[in-house]
């Protein structure tokens, strides 16, 4: 009797340490890739604007604000086209990124005669909040701006929607929640489901099994983001969607594995035209094919833009 006591309280013992260590296991996850100030906060240089990006700042922009269904003060930057038209490009920025450092793909939609809405995603730039949306929150912020966008342009305004990374993962989340007005969409690099990103960059940077850490930190992502990720799937949203997608992926990624292309094409309806970028890296295909990305982007707005 007193060896059986023994090995149940060592039984209750390890299940106590287990569950003390997958909740702290857990919170450690959510608050490194979420928390405002974590992970984000190393993946985008600090340095002084450059090139495009300096472009972009120098612009004669303006700031726009809205207020988040929950509450939360949200940015964008508004660049109008030269000739006043009523075709607006969203452009979303990636993790760790802000509408400031937007600048090359805010050009290549400028240039081709385009107004730009360069949104600042919750806990990014100058927006607030202190928890990344992964695209599946910020999907309702990006409803908000169009919404800002039809009032400011009227009610033959067209609207075209470009992100990249995180970006494009908002804009395949938005993909069936959309107004008719939005006529097309460009996604570079984007994950399907966020879960599965997770599960990834676990392993990848840590080593470590996705089980349990990634279903905990989804029960941290609830109580405190205000969202269940794992909800979060391109084969819900772009179902929903017959809006022209052009998605666009490195050859190479690493970050973003560009399997993802492959289960977003084949989630996605007709019209869907796929791009994979050879020897691209994450979020370099515009690097490693400027001249030709320019084109391929322009061209596909200009065919579903009337």
């Amino acid at each position: 009797m007193r060896g059986k006591k023994i090995i149940k309280i060592m039984l209750i013992s390890l299940i106590g340490i287990f569950v003390v260590a997958d909740l702290a296991g857990g919170a450690y996850l959510f608050n490194y890739a979420f928390k405002k100030g974590g992970y984000s906060s190393t993946t985008v240089s600090h340095k002084p604007l450059t090139g495009n990006n300096k472009w972009f700042n120098e612009q004669d922009q303006k700031i726009w604000t809205e207020k988040s269904k929950d509450g939360l003060t949200l940015k964008a930057r508004y660049l109008p086209a030269a000739q006043k038209t009523n075709k607006t490009v969203v452009v979303i920025h990636g993790y760790g990124s802000a509408s400031k450092y937007m600048g090359s793909f805010v050009r290549i939609f400028h240039d081709a005669g385009y107004n730009v809405l360069a949104p600042d995603n919750r806990s990014f730039g100058m927006s607030g909040g202190e928890y990344a949306g992964y695209g599946w929150k910020d999907r309702s912020d990006i409803m908000e701006w169009i919404s800002r966008i039809n009032e400011v342009n009227g009610k033959d305004s067209q609207i075209g929607m470009y992100g990249i990374s995180m970006g494009a993962a908002t804009v395949m989340y938005t993909l069936g929640k959309q107004p008719e007005n939005v006529k097309w969409a460009i996604e570079d690099c984007g994950y399907a489901t966020i879960s599965g990103e997770l599960n990834y960059q676990l392993k990848d940077m840590f080593g470590l099994p996705s089980f349990p850490l990634v279903q905990t930190a989804a029960i941290y992502s609830k109580m405190f983001a205000g969202y269940n990720f794992y909800e979060a799937n391109t084969k819900n949203t772009l179902k929903k969607s017959h809006v022209p997608l052009f998605l666009i992926h490195g050859s190479k990624d690493k970050f973003v594995p560009t399997s993802n292309i492959y289960t977003n094409y084949k989630n996605a309806n007709d019209p869907k035209k796929m791009w994979i970028v050879k020897g691209a890296g994450h979020g370099e295909a515009y690097n490693k094919e400027k001249f030709k990305y320019i084109k391929e982007v322009t061209d596909y707005a200009a065919q579903y833009f009337k």
